[in-house]
Formats: C-alpha cells, sequence, structure tokens
C-alpha cells in the first residue's frame, strides 16, 4: 500500500492514501476502477480527473508486477536470531550431495519446528543459515526469554541429528535486539515476505561467529531483558565488522535456580492501585484541614504507571457526593507550550462548550458557569471568552488592554472564580500530569496554591518523579511519594483484574513472584493470562486443563503493549491513526482522518475500548477518546514507518485546517506539530508564527519563545530566497520581542536575535522595519548602563532618521534615543528638547494605523517617551528662575505628560508627583553623588542611572532623589 499512497503524494493527492489502503486499492487495480468506485471513495471531480489522467499513463507491465502485500511494513522492537550450522562446508566435501541435502532439510525442519514453538517466525534460508525472529506479526512480553529458550531447544534438537555416516551436527546461535523494519518488500517483479531490515539482524549474523559450538550468545541489546533469568557468561566487547563500535557479548549458559526472575527486568512503566491505606489515611487528613479553612495542597509523585491516578480517583470517590465540588486540570504532552491548555480546558468542559455551538450560545454557557462562582459577570467574560477565543461581538466592548494587564486580570479572574466556588462549598481540584504544564499554566498553579490557604480546598496535584515542584516545603503543601506494593496488596489488584474470580493456585503464586509489587506488571501479566486460552471459567474461577507453561513479565512495556495491540490486529490501525493525532481525540476528528462510514469505526473504538486501551467520554458523535496510558499511544504510534506517519500528520494537519477551522485558531501550535511532522516545513511555519503571536498577544512569552523558535529553525532549513527575506525579518523580531518579554533586554539570548534580525534587515531602508531592531540594541545598552554604546547607536539612528526626512517614525525613534542617552548622562536641558521633540512627532503622523503597529513591534511607545519627558521637565530647573512661573509651567506639564502614560505608568505618576511636590527644594546639578543614592544603584543593578545619580551633590535631596529612585526601580519603569 505503500507505493499507492507514494502515487498518491505524486498527484497532490495524499488526502486519499487511506481510504485506497484501507479499500485495498493497489497499483494493480487502478485501471479497473469506475467511476461508481470513485463515488463510494469520496473522490472530488476534479480529482477524479486528475487520477484517470495519470492512470492512463501508467505503464500497464509495471501495474502487473506491483502485488498488494498482504503486510504492510512496520517498524517493530524485534528479537533476532541466526542459525548457523558448523563445518557445513567440509560436511559437504565428505557426503554425497543427496546426503547433504537430507542433512540440511532435517536441520531446517528441527530449527522451524522448535522457533515455531516458541511463536517465532523463520524470516529466511541463507544457504546453512537460519534466520529467525520473534515479535512479529504477534508481539509477546517475553521475546527475548522466547528466543533463547528457543536457541537452547534448536542446539539440543540439531545434537541429535547425524549423517548417513554417523557424523554429528552442531550449530552456533547468536541473538539480538533491536528496532527493525519489517514487512514485505516488493522490487519490481521480485518479492520477500516480511522482510527485516535493520542493525539486529546484521548484529545477529556477524555474532554468531564468535559463538563456540552448541553454544547461544547474545548481543548487550538482549542481555538488558533477560536480566537473571539465565545464567549468562560475559564474553567481553568484541569487533564487530560493520559495526563502529565494540559489542559486549555474552554466552547463555542455561537457566539459574534464581527465586526472582525478574529483577533486572523491572521497569517504570505501570500502572494500577490497589491497598494504599496509609497514603489514602494521609491524604484525607489533609482533607479534613481543608475542608476546615486551611487550604492545602497535596503533591503525589511517583514513576509513570505506578498509580498516581488512581490515588486520586480513590481519594475522589472516598468524598460523599453533594458535600464539595470537583476542578480538574489534564496536563498534555502535547501542550506542552500551549499557554493554560489545563485551564481553556476545563472552562470549556464545565461550561459545555461544544465545537459546533454559535459564539452567542457559547457566550450564553460560559456566562452560566462563571456566575455560579462569581457575582462580576459582565466583567469576567470578556477576558474569560478571548481566553477560550470566543468572539464576544457586540455583546461586550473590546477589553483594550495590553497583553500584561490581559494576562494579570485573567489570571486574578480565574482565582476568583475559584475562590467564589470555594466560598459556597468545599472544592476538590485535581490537577494530573503536572510534569506535562506549560510554563504559564505552572505560574498560575504557583498563585493557586498560595490563594487557597485560608478557602477550604484541596489541590491534588499528580507528577513524574523529575519533575521539582517549586511548592515543596510551604507551610500548606505535602508531598506523598508512591511505593510498590507488597504481596498481600498484590494478590488483591490481581483479584480486582480476574474480577473476583479466582486463579489456580499455581498461577497465582508465579504471577505474585514474577511481578515483585510493580502494579503495570501485576495487571497486564493477569490479563494476558485470563485472554491467553489457557484458563476455563468455573464456578467463579478458573482452572487450567493443560500443564501451566512459563510466565514472564513483559521484557519491556513496550513489547508488552504492543503484544495487546498485537490480539487486536484487525482495529489495530485505527489505534495507531488516534495515535497519531494525539493523547486524546474526538470522534469527530477520527472520522475526519480514518474517513470509515460510522458502523465500522464505532465498531473498532467500541474493541479497542473493551480491550481497555482507550477510555470513552460522552456518545459518539459527540465522544472523545482518550489512552489510557500515554505508552500505549507512544507504542501505536512508533510501529508506524516514518513515511506513513509523515502522510499521517499530513492528512491530520489538512483536515484540522479544513474541517476543525474553530480548533486550528485556538491551539495552532498543534496544527504546527502535525505539518512539522509531514515534513512540510513552509506550512509549519506559517503555523509556528501564528501561535507564536497568539501567545506573545496573552504574554505568555515562555510558550511564544518555544513557538517562534522552532518557526525560526523551520526557516534556517528552507532556501535563502529574497521574496523571503522581509518575513524571515518579521519572524526575527517577534522572536527578539519574546526573548525581550521573557530574559530581559540584555539577555544574550536576546541580543543574538536583534543581531540576526539586523543582518536579514541587511538590504532593508524602512525606517518602520528598522525601528524595532534598533530599540533593541540601545535598550540593551541601556539596561547595561553603557553610554558610549548609548551614544554611538543614537547617533547612528539620527543619521538614519535624516535620510527619511518624512517619517514620524524614524523621528520618533531617533529623538526618543538621543533624549533617554541625554537624561541618563545628567544632559536634561538636551534630554528635554529630544523628548518634546519626539512627543511632538506623534501628530505628524498622518495614518494612526502606521503608530498602532509601531506599538504592537517597538518597545516606544507614547507613554515610554512622556515617562522620561516629564522628568526631564521637572529635572531641568537650575536656578531661582526656574522656581518661577516657568518652573511651575515645566512642572505642570510633567504632571500633565504623567497623566497620558497607561497601565503600570499610574505608579510612575505618583513618583513625579512626590518629585515635584512645592514643599521640596529642586536639586542642583553639579559633580558628586550622595552615598545613599549610590547604595540604591547598587541594590537595583540600575547601573544606568550612574551618569544622572552622579550629576547631583550631596545635599538634604540625596535621600529624597534616592527614595524616587527606589520607587522607580521597584515599580520596573525602566529600561523600556
Amino acid at each position: 500500500m505503500q507505493q499507492i499512497a507514494e502515487w498518491l503524494e505524486k498527484l497532490g493527492l495524499g488526502q486519499y492514501a487511506l481510504r485506497f489502503a484501507e479499500n485495498g486499492i493497489d497499483l494493480g487495480v487502478l485501471p479497473e476502477l469506475t467511476d461508481e468506485d470513485f463515488d463510494r471513495l469520496g473522490v472530488l471531480l476534479g480529482h477524479r480527473r486528475k487520477m484517470l489522467r495519470a492512470i492512463a499513463d501508467l505503464n500497464q507491465a509495471e501495474l502487473i508486477a506491483a502485488p498488494v502485500s498482504p503486510h504492510d511494513a512496520e517498524r517493530r522492537h524485534l528479537t533476532v536470531m541466526f542459525c548457523d550450522l558448523v563445518g557445513s562446508t567440509a560436511l559437504s566435501a565428505r557426503l554425497d550431495p543427496e546426503d547433504m541435502w537430507e542433512v540440511i532439510r532435517a536441520y531446517r525442519a528441527a530449527c522451524a519446528q522448535v522457533i515455531t514453538t516458541y511463536d517465532g517466525a523463520v524470516a529466511r534460508f541463507i544457504g546453512d543459515g537460519i534466520l529467525a525472529y520473534f515479535g512479529y506479526p504477534r508481539a509477546h512480553e517475553d521475546d527475548a526469554e522466547r528466543a533463547v529458550r528457543a536457541g537452547l531447544d534448536v542446539i539440543a534438537a540439531i545434537g541429535k541429528l547425524e549423517t548417513r555416516a554417523k557424523e554429528g551436527v552442531a550449530v552456533r546461535i547468536a541473538i539480538a535486539s533491536g528496532l527493525v523494519v519489517v514487512g514485505d518488500l516488493v522490487s519490481g517483479g521480485a518479492s520477500e515476505e516480511q522482510a527485516l531490515v535493520g542493525d539486529a539482524p546484521n548484529i545477529a549474523a556477524r555474532l554468531q561467529s564468535l559463538a563456540e559450538p552448541g553454544v547461544v550468545v547474545v548481543a548487550a541489546s538482549t542481555r538488558r531483558l533477560l536480566g537473571n533469568l539465565f545464567t549468562l557468561r560475559s564474553l567481553g566487547r568484541r569487533e564487530v565488522k560493520g559495526i563502529s563500535e565494540p559489542i559486549a557479548v555474552w554466552a547463555v549458559e542455561g537457566e539459574p535456580a534464581s527465586e526472582s526472575r525478574f529483577e533486572a527486568v523491572r521497569t517504570a512503566r505501570s500502572i494500577g492501585f490497589v491497598g494504599r491505606k496509609a497514603e489514602i489515611e494521609f491524604a484525607l487528613s489533609r482533607q479534613q484541614l481543608a475542608w476546615q479553612g486551611q487550604g492545602q495542597a497535596v503533591l503525589i509523585s511517583g514513576e509513570a504507571g505506578i498509580g498516581k491516578s488512581r490515588i486520586v480517583a480513590m481519594l475522589s470517590d472516598s468524598l460523599a457526593p453533594g458535600t464539595h465540588r470537583r476542578v480538574r486540570y489534564q496536563c498534555s504532552p502535547y501542550h506542552t507550550n500551549s499557554a493554560l491548555h489545563p485551564f481553556v480546558a476545563q472552562l470549556e468542559r464545565a461550561a459545555g462548550i461544544r465545537s459546533e455551538d454559535a459564539p452567542e450560545q457559547k457566550l450564553d454557557k460560559l456566562e452560566a458557569m462563571l456566575a455560579l462562582g462569581t457575582q462580576h459577570v459582565p466583567t469576567v467574560t470578556p477576558l474569560i471568552a478571548a481566553l477560550l477565543s470566543i468572539p464576544t461581538g457586540e455583546r461586550y466592548p473590546p477589553l483594550g488592554l495590553s497583553p500584561a494587564q490581559q494576562r494579570r486580570q485573567t489570571f486574578a479572574a480565574l482565582l476568583d472564580q475559584l475562590e467564589g466556588l470555594a466560598r459556597q462549598q468545599p472544592v476538590l481540584v485535581v490537577c494530573e500530569d503536572v510534569h506535562w504544564a506549560d510554563a504559564t499554566s505552572l505560574e498560575l498553579l504557583d498563585l493557586a496554591v498560595d490563594r487557597i490557604r485560608g478557602l477550604p480546598i484541596l489541590m491534588l496535584m499528580t507528577f513524574r518523579p523529575e519533575f521539582e515542584p517549586p511548592w515543596a516545603g510551604l507551610a500548606n503543601v505535602s508531598l506523598l511519594r508512591l511505593d510498590r506494593l507488597d504481596r498481600q496488596d498484590t494478590r488483591a489488584l490481581i483479584e480486582q483484574v480476574t474480577v473476583g474470580r479466582l486463579l489456580p493456585g499455581e498461577m497465582m503464586t508465579q504471577i505474585v513472584e514474577r511481578t515483585d509489587g510493580v502494579p503495570l506488571f501485576v495487571e497486564e501479566l493477569t490479563k494476558m493470562v485470563m485472554e491467553s486460552g489457557l484458563l476455563v471459567e468455573t464456578a467463579g474461577r478458573y482452572r487450567l486443563d493443560n500443564p501451566l507453561p512459563p510466565l514472564a513479565i513483559p521484557a519491556t512495556l513496550q513489547d508488552s503493549l504492543m503484544a495487546r495491540l498485537d490480539r487486536l490486529a484487525p482495529v489495530k490501525e485505527v489505534a495507531q491513526i488516534g495515535a497519531a493525532i494525539g493523547r486524546e481525540f474526538s470522534y469527530a476528528l477520527l472520522r475526519s482522518v480514518a474517513g470509515r462510514d460510522d458502523l465500522t469505526l464505532a465498531a473498532a473504538l467500541a474493541q479497542l475500548e473493551e480491550a481497555e486501551l482507550l477510555l470513552r467520554r460522552g456518545v459518539p458523535p459527540d465522544a472523545s477518546y482518550s489512552f489510557k496510558h500515554a505508552l500505549v499511544q507512544e507504542a501505536a504510534y512508533e510501529s508506524l514507518l516514518k513515511s506513513r506517519r509523515q502522510l499521517l500528520h499530513k492528512h491530520i494537519g489538512d483536515v484540522l485546517r479544513d474541517k476543525f477551522a474553530e480548533m486550528a485558531e485556538i491551539e495552532p501550535e498543534v496544527v504546527a506539530y502535525h505539518f512539522t511532522e509531514a515534513g512540510l516545513g513552509e506550512t509549519a511555519l506559517a503555523w509556528w508564527r501564528k501561535a507564536g503571536q497568539q501567545a506573545l498577544k496573552r504574554s505568555a512569552y515562555c510558550e511564544a519563545i518555544a513557538h517562534l523558535g522552532k518557526a525560526v529553525a523551520i526557516a534556517d532549513q528552507l532556501p535563502d530566497e529574497p521574496a523571503r527575506m522581509i518575513g524571515r525579518l518579521h519572524l526575527q523580531i517577534a522572536y527578539g520581542r519574546a526573548l525581550r518579554g521573557s530574559l530581559g533586554h540584555s539577555a544574550p539570548e536576546t541580543v543574538a536575535a536583534w543581531t540576526r534580525a539586523r543582518q536579514f534587515a541587511s538590504d532593508v531602508d524602512d525606517p518602520i522595519e528598522l525601528a524595532p531592531i534598533q530599540s533593541g540594541f540601545f535598550n540593551a545598552c541601556l539596561t547595561h548602563g553603557e553610554l558610549a554604546p548609548m551614544r554611538e547607536l543614537a547617533e547612528a539612528i539620527m543619521g538614519a532618521a535624516e535620510r527619511h526626512p518624512d517619517s514620524p517614525v524614524a523621528a520618533i525613534v531617533a529623538r526618543w534615543t538621543s533624549g533617554v542617552t541625554a537624561w541618563f548622562a545628567g544632559e536634561y536641558l538636551n534630554a528635554g528638547i529630544h523628548l518634546e521633540q519626539a512627543f511632538a512627532a506623534y501628530a505628524t503622523e498622518p495614518d494612526p494605523r502606521n503608530l498602532q503597529g509601531l506599538h504592537a513591534r517597538l518597545a516606544v511607545r507614547h507613554h515610554e517617551i512622556s515617562r522620561p519627558g516629564a522628568l526631564a521637565a521637572w529635572r531641568d530647573r537650575s536656578g531661582p528662575a526656574a522656581r518661577g512661573r516657568s518652573g511651575e509651567r515645566r512642572r505642570e506639564t510633567a504632571r500633565a505628560r504623567a497623566r497620558q502614560c497607561a497601565g503600570s505608568q499610574g505608579r510612575l505618576r505618583r513618583a513625579v508627583r512626590q518629585q515635584v511636590a512645592p514643599d521640596r527644594d529642586d536639586p542642583c546639578p553639579g559633580p558628586g553623588a550622595g552615598p545613599h543614592d549610590a547604595a540604591v544603584c547598587r541594590r537595583w543593578h540600575l547601573s544606568q542611572w550612574s551618569g544622572e545619580v552622579a550629576c547631583r551633590r550631596p545635599g538634604r535631596r540625596s535621600r529624597g532623589d534616592a527614595a524616587w529612585l527606589d520607587v522607580a526601580s521597584r515599580e520596573r519603569l525602566l529600561p523600556l
């Protein structure tokens, strides 16, 4: 089917690849397709004509020579065995060809029989060599062990063979494990069924020459999977032809008498909950404190699959219904850079908002939900609607807030909503998988942990050990680490899996002893035993009709999960498509991507749900699904060929863009991810840019850096064409803004971004395009207090402005940089002149929209000009005359300019009013500075103030000036 997919891709019609594959259409069938067939496939008329023309051009011989493969290729983790007949060349020289033929036939038959017994497969016979593998087409949790056992049995079986001359024969066997591509390999008219491509078969073939006759050797890749299942003797590290690094090799000497079969094969990938009495009691004690108004946060840490989610479910179920309210936030590995994704998803669920709802319906639902926790619905709704990307239309006026203001007010609204709910009844807040939380969500959680102190709120937060919670150690925060189960709890978990039906004692003992209390192993091994056909249910218990075969813990979780998927082979492709979409997916999206009818798709999903691979919420077609474990999704996804993944990701991206436009608008980074994985650089670039710009609007700088950084990386891989340069410049400027917002003006990363932007702007002479770069470099120097570079930049910018005398933007930037430089150098007269001219330049722009664009892209804003301008006007009072009418006018001008400052500039107004208060004398410029001034500069790392401070003589105003400097620093008035 890969050939038909490639053919469709060449035509630009890759979106039909899945439909053709699902209907068994290969290149050989193409010429027989009719209009009725195209109708049933849902091919559009124009696309149909395009296909028919291409079919007519196909070589008929090539079509006939391209039969459909019974097994599409897959990426699999296999254990490969290579078996070689010792001394076959010398033996063939001594024997009659017919006798040698009989030896080879018996040798192959014996090997094949043993391999088949262990559910392995013979890939091919290579002379007197045999290549076999374990784990395909059906995986097992113990494929490495099966391969070794098969090798030992092959040696025993071949040892019984004799030639007609009564000569004995022997074999040597090598085993290696690793990632391979397995499937039918078709080339022209020749084909090889279930061919293997990868390092593992090559390593196994090379290692067999190191084995002695009658010995099995294993590579390091297999040794890691075996643990203590066998007695192994190290043969050291050996050079292997074709492999760059020496490989550690072991010889298998037999089975040990070890009581713990699985000590070395234990893995962190486990699930399950049972017992946990001490943990439950501890958490309930925190809940009692919380319900008394002493808000508590319980941090639940544990390795993947240890049962974090289950203990949360147990705690939640133990609370009497109706006595509290529950709020759940689910973090996602696909949204680690999506600002406030857990909160957005929770709000949509709580309000019952559906994608097909009209904007007015969404607003109605949102208002009803918000009314449960606040009486200020008209104030809060526009903020939350903006967060959810719901247009408010005429119902609410535009917010008119800066990104930073909107961010702060949105945080406050969300926290107030939570507090409002808690004022009515206790609230249980569940935050799952916090290790996948985005940076903005973690910041909001920081505030929430502090906010709940005096409220009846219990927060349960789960995460993996690699995550370091910033809240650990706070008075109202407790840490709960989950450990493995004891034998009693392991037995209880087995009984839960069997729904109370008792297993045979021998089987129960093996499961308990060999799982070592890892919940995932217990659950998965028990399910596998129940599905194996070994058990017969009688009177509420299971019995064995045949001897119990050896059981094993899954060698890796990958093998275990692939075993579960392989048992559902007819519907495995649905799981793979869902895995490509993500951990969670809706029925509607899956249907659009898979292209299957409702009956077929619903049946496939029901099987996956019944097998507990998927969890469902809702009823189709409004249902949504999630993989029960992230690792199930990973196993399904990793089994796809990279080329198949690319096709799927392209199709998913197309569907999201064309059919789920609202979802794409809210989370453009998801669309960008799929197009990136599809290898569509230019398309992905546009979506990453959109995601970055959206994050910037929300002041979600960490997310903006991630999104725009990916856009920059993709852009770097595209050819440098003149038409792309202006787009590269805009992208780099946006990236610089994001770095500036997160790391600061003078951070090396920020400066590097502006440096690169300047390279892209080398042939640009547009003041509007150059303004962000110029101000970026200037602000970096300003932050460091580097007056000399500031002067150089200001002079260069002024020179550029003189070349564009008709550009208000160029004048604004030039006058502002010159004014600020003069101000910090203590040249207040020059500063006032330049800044007044910059201020006046705003009035000369005929089209205010140009300045609006400047506001969005430049660190120079109206209030940023008025801020130092107002202070400079006050500073320029050096004599008695200045204390008269002229001085009063200057002070009034300073007050007026300060009143025009917006947002945080209100703090500046207070500082200015404090400075121009009539009961204080004016400072006199002059050399020297008070010790308190210098101390404040050092305290706040404001070397840029050194020039201004140095121009003042010590006197009774030094402490007052330093106090103002202290206020200005704390209120982040500078730099811009």
